[in-house]
């Protein structure tokens, strides 16, 4: 009995052993292939709301700035080119965009990459829908098969690229989601479409195009869709493959232009036999609409709006000609040339106006030489409430509304300025915060001079607005001085200072009044001039 069992299992070892290698020897798995590629789309125009409520165009790139060439292939949004190809993978339609770009790696180095979004038809055939609809209304593509490929790292063709592609296709679950946004409606007597280049879904801030997109003409979209064989500029990145609409239909678009001969039909290096790949034509796409009334389609359009932002001017005044001094350990008063020197250091203060939402602002800014700037925001009625006080004190404590250290821009300060405007108050609050830019000063008319220190203090008081303030005095958010503690205190200006003129100082902190607001200083009227002697 033992022989027999041993018998039949050497049979079905000898029976199932060829097909199991037989398999593995001769499976080959699907590999995606270039079926037809369109045209290339080489020129749009990048539109983008700036802070200050500004549209900034750029060709070819998306910036809230003017870009030359140089600049251009800084910004994320960007592209030399882009089209649209089909690749067969197996009996499966994979539509893919494909555009070109130059990317900046560090100074003096940059490399040339081509980006490949990959999409099912269903998804290609809402793009074509939502181009021939024009409702203004965004659609969203997601897809998680999303890559480059890079001039930097070996060869540059399309069989790397389908490779890297292959690989995307495979790994699509476990990769981040990508989406691509794109509408089109009629603006300014002219059919236009609108879309950004594919962006992680997590990051993505502006998904309805409202404030920053490409925008191009329908009929160059429409060459895209339906494309023609184009001749590719020298070293320009290529597939290398025939032309071909990626419907096998012909390309038929009204430009009013009437050819003076018949064209010839191009030589077919091959026909698409899966009508899988056939999107809807003209005609079918507009019954699904015919009952769109013309009010609902002007409803869903929106021509780039202006939303309300803050009004910021240039400089009205500037404070420039200060000198630092510090007393030393040594007993000497040195300037910020000097090694010794070991106190923060300005450059410069300038006083901008600021209007946001129909009020009044003062912005105040104040350059270190070696560190940043730091921003100060003022309601202008508590600017000038303050600054009453100019010549009666040593003193003033201005209401800061908003702040930001050394690290930020102007565009940080503005943008912070207005969400701070519009965040309301908590009624209900515990603990009450109000934060102040304290200018410490003694100033002498008849000598010309003017000592000041300006600084930074966060203030709270708790359980009720009457309790008493607990404050922190600072000069910036990233910066500490071991002589900070001096700051608000008569000892400050035995220990260091800045200093400028008289007269300087009172035309920059005076710039927003009239001359007629507050009375003119004489040399009786002085009451500001304490112990200012000589060094």
């Amino acid at each position: 009995m033992r022989y027999i069992n041993l018998l039949v299992l050497v049979m079905l070892i000898i029976g199932v052993t060829p097909k199991m290698s037989g398999q593995s020897r001769n499976y080959k798995p699907e590999r995606p292939a270039i079926e037809s590629q369109s045209d290339k789309l080489r020129m749009a125009k990048g539109w983008k709301l700036d802070i200050l409520g500004n549209w900034i165009s750029n060709e070819n790139a998306i910036s809230d700035t003017e870009l030359t060439e140089a600049t251009k292939y800084s910004v994320p949004q960007n592209f030399k080119w882009l089209q649209f190809v089909l690749l067969k993978n197996g009996r499966q339609d994979i539509y893919a965009l494909l555009y070109e770009t130059t990317a900046y790696i560090s100074a003096g180095q940059s490399e040339r990459r081509v980006y490949y979004f990959l999409m099912d038809s269903p998804s290609y055939s809402n793009i074509i829908s939502t181009i021939q609809q024009k409702t203004g209304e965004t659609m969203t593509i997601h897809s998680s098969s999303f890559g480059y490929m890079s001039d930097s790292d070996g060869v540059y063709t399309a069989n790397k690229l389908l490779k890297q592609m292959e690989q995307s296709i495979l790994n699509a679950e476990k990769s981040p989601a990508y989406n691509l946004n794109l509408n089109a409606q009629h603006v300014d007597s002219e059919d236009v479409v609108r879309f950004r280049l594919p962006e992680q879904a997590s990051l993505i801030k502006d998904e309805n195009l409202k404030e920053s997109y490409f925008e191009t003409g329908l009929k160059d979209i429409q060459r895209i869709l339906l494309p023609v064989s184009s001749q590719a500029e020298t070293r320009e990145f290529d597939l290398g493959n025939v032309t071909v609409s990626p419907s096998g239909m012909a390309q038929s678009i009204d430009d009013d232009i009437a050819d003076r001969t018949p064209v010839k039909p191009q030589a077919e290096d091959f026909n698409l036999t899966d009508q899988k790949s056939v999107l809807p034509t003209e005609d079918s796409i507009s019954n699904g609409i015919q009952n769109i009334s013309l009010q609902d389609t002007i409803a869903a359009i929106n021509e780039r709006p202006t939303k309300e932002t803050a009004i910021v001017s240039a400089p009205i005044a500037q404070l420039s000609d200060i000198e630092g001094w510090y007393l030393n350990s040594e007993g000497e008063w040195v300037t910020d040339n000097n090694h010794s020197y070991k106190f923060e250091t300005v450059g410069k203060y300038e006083m901008r106006n600021f209007r946001y939402r129909d009020k009044d602002y003062i912005l105040i800014t104040r350059f270190e030489k070696y560190a940043g700037a730091s921003y100060y925001l003022i309601s202008k009625a508590d600017y000038l409430n303050t600054l009453v006080a100019l010549e009666r004190s040593s003193i003033l404590r201005f209401p800061v509304i908003a702040y930001a250290g050394i690290g930020n821009t102007l565009r940080d300060m503005i943008e912070l300025s207005e969400k701070t405007i519009d965040t309301p108050e908590n009624k209900d609050a515990v603990v009450y915060r109000s934060n102040y830019m304290v200018l410490q000063y003694k100033l002498s008319l008849q000598k010309n001079i003017s000592r000041f220190f300006v600084f930074y203090q966060e203030c709270s008081k708790y359980g009720a607005e009457t309790s008493r303030e607990n404050c922190n005095t600072k000069v910036s958010n990233k910066i500490k001085y071991d002589d900070e503690a001096m700051l608000g205190s008569d000892i400050l200006f035995n220990k260091a200072y800045y200093e400028s003129t008289y007269n300087n100082f009172m035309n920059f902190f005076r710039r927003p009044v009239s001359s007629n607001s507050l009375p003119e200083s004489t040399p009786k009227e002085d009451k500001s001039e304490w112990d200012i002697e000589a060094r």
